[in-house]
């Protein structure tokens, strides 16, 4: 697992609602793709997943849509079921998944400090991260 000490937490909303989708979401990339910057949590809400799921060409991760409750955006994808080779793959425990280009974003701060993640762990919160892939 890569080290996540200088990774900001971001606040993410939907684009279009602006309601708000996760307050713990870090930078991420597409792990077929290092070129497609997404943002990642293992926290979302007011969301919803899609009624069907779907594999990608590249692996066999069985995948469904992540739908904005508000206004019923598709927002992003979550993981279902990991494939074997993303989950030996390097990567940081997130399973849900959100298109830049569908979500507006903000650092986190506390006080004035800006929180950053710690062993996967959002600083200042006493919950870890799921560390499934």
């Amino acid at each position: 697992m890569k080290k996540l000490n200088n990774k900001f937490v971001y606040s993410l909303k939907c684009r279009k609602c602006l309601i708000t989708l996760s307050n713990k979401a870090m930078k991420s990339v597409l792990l077929s793709n290092y070129r497609i910057k997404l943002y990642s949590t293992n926290d979302p809400i007011n969301t919803r997943r899609s009624s069907y799921t779907y594999i990608t060409k590249t692996c066999v991760c069985l995948l469904t849509n992540i739908i904005c409750r508000k206004c019923g955006s598709i927002v992003g994808y979550n993981i279902v079921r990991p494939c074997y080779s993303c989950l030996n793959d390097k990567n940081n425990g997130h399973l849900w998944m959100f298109d830049i280009l569908s979500i507006y974003y903000d650092i986190r701060i506390n006080g004035l400090k800006i929180l950053k993640w710690v062993n996967n762990k959002c600083e200042g919160d006493n919950e870890e991260e799921i560390k499934i892939r």
